[in-house]
């Protein structure tokens, strides 16, 4: 039994350590040097898209955790023409390939391995001409494509208590464009949003906050849909520009379910 035990852990240490390896060597780009049969049923001639042994989308998500309901659409046909750069799949639909190459030989200036030069807002113009031409969609003024459940804090914001996705929402909901977003600081690190009715703290590290308040579920425990950027609560934690709720709730808060994702009591 003890046998079959170590050599199961060591089947999955395994899988881990490959897939891991397989995008994160090589300053970021994926190293797929000799390993083809991951994704292609047979290794693919030069010039040639080659036979994938799974849809795209299924095999990038293998190693990238992609919130789906969060994040730009995929594996839908789209609804307008896309510049001969952006590929489709056979049925003519959206994948991570259309605006990511795999096989990025130099990543350390494209980290996201693009297809395109073009960054922020213009890339995304390349494909949507009209959504920029109304301000007041919240698509055209945030910068996230997939969401993320947690980033770690960057340098460009060390200093500050909001995150740089917050930052982003302030530039309009400061009453230009969107309701003006009203805050107290309660101290010299946290800021706390004031609602109609309510108020919530933002600007808190809230893996931190988590350890020292049992009320607050940890950390590994939340939602996907619930993002962290820089690790810090945010706009971002409980709104999304791609959510269909009337005030953009990542999901339905009926009973209080978006509060209790965070609050056990």
């Amino acid at each position: 039994m003890k046998r079959l035990i170590l050599a199961a852990s060591l089947i999955v240490l395994t899988l881990v350590a490959f897939n891991w390896s397989a995008w994160t060597e090589g300053r970021g780009k994926h190293n797929f040097e000799g390993k083809c049969e991951l994704c292609h049923l047979v290794a693919p001639q030069k010039g040639q898209p080659g036979i994938f042994v799974q849809d795209i989308d299924y095999l990038c998500k293998t190693c990238h955790q992609i919130v789906e309901g969060s994040s730009h659409p995929s594996e839908v046909a789209p609804s307008m023409p896309l510049p001969k750069i952006y590929s489709v799949d056979w049925q003519g639909r959206i994948t991570c390939a259309t605006c990511h190459r795999a096989h990025e030989e130099d990543s350390r200036g494209n980290p996201f391995m693009l297809k395109s030069a073009l960054r922020g807002k213009d890339f995304c113009q390349s494909c949507h001409k009209d959504l920029f031409r109304d301000p007041k969609k919240h698509l055209s003024a945030t910068r996230i494509a997939h969401t993320k459940s947690w980033t770690p804090p960057s340098r460009e914001t060390l200093g500050q208590t909001l995150d740089q996705v917050s930052l982003d929402c302030l530039e309009c909901h400061e009453g230009s464009v969107g309701p003006a977003a009203s805050f107290t600081t309660p101290d010299q690190h946290n800021l706390t949003f004031q609602g109609m009715s309510f108020s919530h703290p933002i600007g808190m590290d809230y893996a931190r906050a988590a350890a020292n308040n049992r009320e607050l579920r940890p950390v590994d425990d939340l939602s996907p849909m619930i993002s962290l950027y820089e690790g810090k609560v945010g706009c971002a934690s409980c709104h999304n520009p791609y959510s269909h709720d009337n005030v953009m709730l990542v999901f339905d808060n009926k009973r209080s379910a978006l509060c209790l994702e965070c609050h056990l009591k």
